[in-house]
């Protein structure tokens, strides 16, 4: 109250100036010459001057919050998609690296038993060489065969040693490549820390503009013009809605969607909000559908079958999916954290198309949801199941 009475003060200054002013007039044709009043004219339309200049600034300052908060929730949106990412990038990582780990164990278990095998080989050549030689030399039926059974006991055990080089290297190219993957973890988790901070000072960013538009919008001017920006927002789905219409393959379905009234699954569980003192203070008390309210990423769900006709961004309902039901019916989902259909997809009832999300308001996480046919806005609450 007490910025509306500040609103209207410099506006009732001015109308006691012009008061003034103008009785100043009455006196002036007696008392002062015709210049005179001409120059209190031209310090009215001066103030007049000032005064629309000054609503100008005011009107700029509003459109200007209205777009910083949108660029925010743009960036919010991007940023939460680069977070998911990184979470299942690390998950990737992590899996990699206990691949990495586990190939590590197994060639440690191999080298531990090559090198079990070969000791107890070497120790059986070292007992074998003290006297084993002169039995070897006495067994042999030539000193050729006896060459040839040396060569192949070093052949074996030069064997074996190459078969320890090769299991050592093995492990070695492991145990780089498990470093590699834990100083890549390292930097993943430190970018995810970075953009978390940076997630945490845009949400702070978005409550600060928010709160600021919400003060401004308590001035009887500004609450109409975010009205009106709503309405126009409203126009712009109706004319798309339109667009739709004309674009529409009659029966493309084999059921009806109009059988469906009073069936229709709820796109997800929640608590159903519609009249004003539920929506509290904010854009939605304006729309003519329902706000049912969820968890963050939550799954929202097709209440029928049919085919995307809208999928993406649009001004005053954020991420927007339209889902056509053939015969002019038309299902709408608003302010999604995230769209998982595109444009010319079918879907089925039940079927996941979007995920819940957060429109910054004061009613919290969930979906904007209503029921068309053609131009005209149906009771979503009386097509729905909520029993």
């Amino acid at each position: 109250m007490n910025q509306i009475v500040k609103g209207f003060l410099p506006l009732f200054i001015i109308l006691c100036a012009i008061i003034l002013i103008f009785f100043g007039f009455v006196d002036a044709d007696e008392r002062f010459p015709v210049e005179s009043n001409n120059s209190q004219i031209q310090q009215i339309e001066k103030a007049l001057l000032e005064q629309q200049e000054e609503l100008l600034s005011v009107d700029r300052k509003e459109k200007g919050i209205l777009g910083e908060i949108e660029r925010l929730e743009r960036e919010v949106v991007i940023q939460k998609r680069s977070l998911k990412e990184l979470s299942s990038r690390i998950k990737e990582i992590s899996c990699e690296i206990k691949g990495g780990q586990k190939r590590i164990q197994r060639l440690n278990e191999s080298s531990t038993a090559a090198r079990t095998y070969l000791t107890k080989r070497l120790i059986a050549f070292y007992k074998f060489g003290r006297s084993g030689y002169v039995w070897l030399l006495a067994s042999s039926a030539t000193l050729q065969e006896f060459q040839k059974t040396i060569k192949y006991m070093r052949a074996i055990m030069a064997q074996d040693r190459q078969a320890l080089d090769i299991l050592d290297r093995k492990t070695r190219q492991a145990e780089s490549e498990l470093r590699r993957l834990k100083e890549n973890m390292a930097k993943v988790e430190e970018l995810t820390k970075v953009k978390n901070s940076r997630m945490a000072l845009l949400e702070q960013y978005v409550e600060k503009k928010v709160f600021l538009l919400m003060k401004t919008h308590r001035e009887k001017e500004f609450y109409a013009k975010a009205v009106q920006e709503l309405k126009e927002a409203a126009r712009a789905l109706s004319e798309t809605m339109m667009h739709l219409e004309t674009t529409e393959k009659e029966g493309m379905l084999p059921e009806s969607f109009a059988k469906m009234k009073g069936k229709l699954p709820l796109p997800l569980k929640g608590k159903i909000l519609r009249n004003v003192k539920q929506f509290g203070f904010n854009p939605f008390m304006h729309r003519k559908g329902i706000y049912i309210k969820g968890s963050p990423g939550e799954a929202v769900r097709s209440v029928f079958p049919g085919r995307i006709d809208y999928s993406g961004w649009f001004k005053g309902y954020g991420q927007l999916l339209i889902v056509d039901h053939g015969y002019h019916y038309f299902t709408v989902f608003a302010h999604l954290e995230e769209i998982v259909k595109k444009k010319g997809e079918a879907v089925s009832a039940g079927e996941v198309i979007g995920v819940v999300g957060d429109p910054g308001w004061e009613i919290g996480p969930g979906v904007y949801f209503e029921i068309r046919k053609g131009r005209n806005h149906l009771d979503p609450k009386s097509w729905l199941k909520t029993k």
